[in-house]
């Protein structure tokens, strides 16, 4: 009886090598409105600082900086080097940029994964420090949001 329980189990239980999709990202206007919001309170802040104003102007100066690269190259998808592109199967995931270049790596435990957001977490091959694909809901349809999420917990 215990061998028939288990050729039940074993027999509906998806392998996560069967486990296969391609999503295609588009850009986000929430993740470009979260990027506008913090880069407003980090100068709301720096002025409430007391710095001398050359101080305040740099530091504004290198946040604008960072929200334009930010914004294009994650948010909007404009740069050649975004991702704009996701193949998942078997705990690995190739992304591809908008040049065409695609790379290939190991989803990390550490990727964290809510309905309002995921951050892809992903260790590329021969490399030694990760890289970080953040995903908002407007990013996919609702259906290819869903799915990814749940490849994602499946496949780590």
């Amino acid at each position: 009886m215990n061998t028939s329980f288990t050729e039940y189990e074993t027999q509906f239980v998806p392998e996560k090598s069967s486990l296969s999709q391609q999503f295609y990202l588009r850009p986000s206007r929430y993740l470009a409105g979260v990027l506008i919001a913090a880069l407003s309170a980090a100068v709301v802040l720096l002025f409430s600082m007391p710095l001398p104003w050359w101080a305040k102007l740099a530091a504004i100066a290198v946040l604008l900086i960072s929200a334009v690269y930010y914004l294009r190259h994650d948010a909007y998808l404009s740069m050649r080097s975004s991702n704009v592109r996701l193949q998942m199967e078997a705990g690995q995931v190739t992304i591809t940029r908008r040049n065409g270049q695609s790379w290939s790596g190991l989803v990390l435990h550490d990727s964290f994964i809510t309905p309002l957001m995921v951050i892809l977490n992903v260790l590329p091959e021969d490399a030694y420090f990760s890289r970080s694909v953040i995903i908002l809901p407007d990013s996919l349809d609702k259906d290819s949001f869903r799915q990814l999420r749940v490849l994602i917990k499946w496949n780590r």
